[in-house]
């Protein structure tokens, strides 16, 4: 059984590589998509916003949100702030040029100051909801400590048993403006590395193209049984189970291959870092058992070679769509980032990026590898079996 599956396997990488088409699949294609969608992310994932702030109050009580909030040291690298009046706040997010921004009406740090209501509005750009969210959050913040502040003054006013005079009112308010900021941001982050696109898109690309680089070994039991060599192959002594395992050793040959390719091409021409090379090996393995059990499973289900590419693709591109090999797994609603857990190329990038992220090994990625090979040894299993009675047929 082990000659056989040698020689089938031989024989069909090289059928592969004299087939151009299969080479850009494994090797090309990744590279270049990978390239494309991470040149337009701009390099990393970090969080960046243009907020436009229309100060018609310019006193002490708005000017500490302007220049003690966001300009604070954990936002002041992220965030770029337009100062500009309240109809060109609104022209700029109603344009895009701005992804909010917060207006601060005239007498705003005098009602503060008398203990009355205040209120900054903040105008939201649909085109970057996260950044929108940052900043509702950053005003809500900012009047929760005003009011915080407003109420201990009160409340040692009338401990003392008589009024504040105006003076010693705008003494408190300027106190209350200069004092503790709502959201006090320390620069920093959890893990070791920041997950910029190359280091995202390179496996992700990797992984996708893999599905289409495996697939081959299945769908080639197809075409030998339409041009009849299947036949000849079983009547030369060979065993069904040695055919199948020499067409599943190919195939793992050139789908790990393609992976491994991809690294290097990322790590030389990007300066792309997937972590830590045992841990990357290992998950690779993983991904591209899970990628043929998969892959076999779907052929298995087809009566003919067209119908078997067809199922196969919409498969493939469904697992790239729920996983988040398209888009940066962070960046997709929380719904599909639980969703993209029950797809084993999700579970792949999970691995890869905590990689990236936490400098970890092989204990980082325990939970991705073993999901992987779970699914692709149940898929397989169930793959081999369809598979050995097509053989056989």
């Amino acid at each position: 059984m082990l000659r056989t599956a040698l020689l089938v396997a031989g024989k069909d990488l090289r059928q592969r590589l004299r087939d151009r088409s299969a080479l850009v699949i494994a090797f090309v294609a990744p590279f270049v998509l990978a390239s494309i969608i991470g040149l337009a992310f701009g390099g990393d994932f970090a969080f960046k916003a243009t907020y436009a702030v229309a100060d018609a109050d310019r006193e002490p009580v708005a000017a500490g949100f302007t220049d003690g909030v966001l300009a604070s040291p954990g936002l002041r690298d992220l965030v770029t702030v337009r100062q500009v009046d309240a109809a060109e706040a609104r022209a700029l997010v109603d344009r895009g040029d701005a992804d909010a921004a917060f207006l601060l009406p005239a007498g705003f740090s005098a009602s503060v100051q008398r203990g009355g209501a205040a209120t900054i509005t903040v105008l939201e750009s649909g085109e970057n909801p996260i950044a929108g969210q940052v900043a509702r959050s950053l005003a809500e913040a900012y009047a929760a400590e005003l009011a915080a502040t407003q109420l201990a003054v009160r409340t040692a006013l009338a401990q003392r048993g008589q009024p504040a005079t105006a003076a010693e009112a705008r003494e408190l308010g300027e106190r209350a403006a200069a004092g503790r900021l709502p959201v006090q941001l320390t620069e920093g982050q959890v893990g070791g590395r920041t997950i910029e696109a190359a280091n995202y898109f390179g496996p992700s690309m990797a992984i996708f193209f893999l599905f289409f680089t495996v697939s081959f070994g299945a769908r080639s039991v197809l075409a030998e049984r339409r041009q009849g060599t299947m036949r000849r192959l079983l009547a030369s002594a060979a065993s069904p189970s040695g055919v199948l395992a020499g067409k599943a050793l190919a195939a793992f040959v050139l789908g790990t291959s393609s992976v491994l390719v991809m690294w290097l091409a990322t790590t030389l021409v990007f300066g792309a870092d997937w972590g830590d090379p045992v841990a990357v090996v290992a998950l690779t393995i993983s991904s591209v058992l899970s990628a043929i059990g998969i892959t076999a499973l779907v052929v298995t289900l087809a009566r003919s070679e067209e119908q078997a590419e067809g199922f196969s693709s919409l498969v493939v591109f469904t697992l790239a769509l729920l996983g988040g090999n398209f888009v940066y797994l962070a960046q997709l609603p929380e719904t599909l980032q639980r969703v993209s857990l029950l797809t084993p190329n999700g579970w792949a990038l999970r691995g890869f990026v905590d990689l990236v992220a936490d400098g970890g090994g092989l204990a980082t990625v325990a939970v991705p590898v073993a999901v992987t090979l779970a699914v692709g040894l149940a898929t397989g299993g169930l793959a081999l079996y369809r598979a050995r009675r097509m053989v056989a047929a």
